[in-house]
């Protein structure tokens, strides 16, 4: 086995091979992109660093593993993409990956984190056996198109136009995207940022994804004003981003994330007409 860093004449292979398996529930890992051109086009943004920030497992002329990294703007935070292994012996294949890929980038990163379906029971040992700590626990829901009930949509939901300062207040400080990033997202056609508005005041918002090359769109966000909880504007804005999802981007499934300790959210989606699916756990390991 050859550990090498990523090369460009290696982009191609590498994104075709990532697609396959993170299309498979025990493979899965969060955060890399769907189909084989939009892979290809984010790890190829990696090589755009001095260091490196993503490395193959290569047997015999095979692709056998991958890691990379996505630093978070502007912190000393980085998103594993990986390590994605595939064989009998993987634990070996991780081991040597993460090895190679740590000794460079605890020098530049202060803490690394990854998130994953809960039967990926490889990456699972493997940040278990690395001291990786949970940190977030979500079921992914889903809403199939054709058990969806359409009813009539809220006036009040209307697609972003500006109003950053109260959008950065209801966003969460956590958040894998902030809110500069999502109103810079939505320029990309694939991404949509709706709000709830009366009297021009902004009570709530939806972020949505739909995802390139697939059949599928995700609810990334859905944040409403403390005070305006239990008026049905959560409500008014899942069903406004399933109705465009079903109706104008004719997408046939619609999944959303809820993490273990908001059973509030859980309940809501759920009367809805959403169903759970799969387990996605996330982990935080520091490393300098």
């Amino acid at each position: 086995m050859e550990i090498q860093r990523l090369q460009d004449d290696q982009l191609t292979a590498v994104s075709k091979w990532l697609a396959q398996c993170n299309e498979q529930d025990v493979h899965y890992i969060a955060w890399l992109e769907s189909e084989p051109s939009a892979i290809e086009a984010q790890i190829g943004a990696l090589l755009q660093f001095n260091e490196p920030h993503a490395w193959v497992a290569v047997e015999e002329g095979r692709i056998i593993g991958f890691i990379g990294l996505e630093p978070f703007e502007g912190e000393q935070v980085g998103r594993l993409l990986g390590p994605f292994v595939y064989g009998v012996d993987a634990l070996n294949v991780m081991e040597t990956l993460w090895e190679r890929a740590l000794a460079e980038w605890k020098n530049l990163y202060s803490e690394l984190k990854v998130a994953f379906f809960e039967q990926n029971q490889d990456v699972l040992h493997f940040c278990e056996s690395k001291g990786f700590k949970l940190y977030n626990r979500e079921k992914n829901l889903i809403l199939l198109k054709q058990t969806y009930l359409f009813t009539p949509l809220s006036e009040h939901v209307v697609p972003y136009e500006g109003s950053f300062d109260k959008l950065q207040q209801l966003h969460p400080d956590a958040a894998y995207f902030n809110a500069t990033e999502m109103t810079y997202l939505i320029q990309d056609p694939h991404f949509s940022l709706w709000c709830y508005k009366e009297e021009d005041t902004v009570k709530g918002y939806i972020f949505f994804e739909q995802i390139e090359g697939m059949d599928e769109g995700e609810i990334c966000f859905l944040q409403v004003e403390d005070s305006e909880q239990g008026q049905g504007i959560g409500s008014a804005l899942i069903r406004y981003a399933c109705h465009q999802a079903f109706l104008e981007q004719d997408l046939s499934v619609v999944t959303v994330p809820v993490r273990s300790t908001n059973p509030q959210a859980e309940k809501l989606y759920k009367e809805l007409g959403f169903q759970e699916h799969t387990t996605i756990v996330a982990y935080t390991k520091t490393i300098n």
